[in-house]
C-alpha cells in the first residue's frame, strides 16, 4: 500500500485493544500515512475476515499512527550491552521495615552494597 520510502518510515506495527498501531520513524511518513489514512482503512476493510474465530485475536476495529524518536536499530545494537552504573550508595542507611521476607531482603542489598564499596577502595 505504501511507496517504498514511507514503508521505510514503518518501523512496526502491532494491535492493541482493537485498534492498529504503526509506528513511524519520521514524521513525513506518518503525515503521508494521515494523508491516505480513508483508503488504507476502506482497503482492509473490504479484506477483513467476518467470519474466523483463529483471527478474532487480531480483529481491529480502527487504524493509528505514531511517530517514535527512537532509532530503528538501538534496541537491537543495546540488547547485548551490559547495563551497568556505579554504586553512589556507601550501604550506610538505616532499614525500618516489619515485614521479615523484606526486612532480609533489604539487608541482603544493604551487604552486597557494602561489598562492592569495599572492593572500590
Amino acid at each position: 500500500m505504501f511507496t517504498p520510502p514511507i514503508q521505510k518510515m514503518i518501523n512496526f506495527a502491532y494491535i492493541k485493544n482493537r485498534t492498529l498501531f504503526f509506528v513511524f520513524n519520521h514524521p513525513v511518513g506518518k503525515q503521508e500515512f494521515d494523508n491516505n489514512i480513508q483508503s488504507i482503512k476502506s482497503a482492509l476493510k473490504f479484506y477483513m475476515p467476518t467470519e474466523c474465530k483463529e483471527c478474532d485475536d487480531n480483529l481491529f476495529d480502527d487504524i493509528k499512527a505514531f511517530v517514535t524518536h527512537t532509532p530503528k536499530g538501538l534496541k537491537e545494537e543495546l540488547k547485548d550491552v551490559p547495563q551497568t552504573y556505579k554504586e553512589r550508595s556507601n550501604g550506610n542507611f538505616d532499614i525500618d521495615i516489619q515485614d521479615e521476607k523484606l526486612n532480609s531482603l533489604a539487608k541482603e542489598i544493604q551487604k552486597i552494597i557494602k561489598e562492592i564499596r569495599s572492593r572500590e577502595s
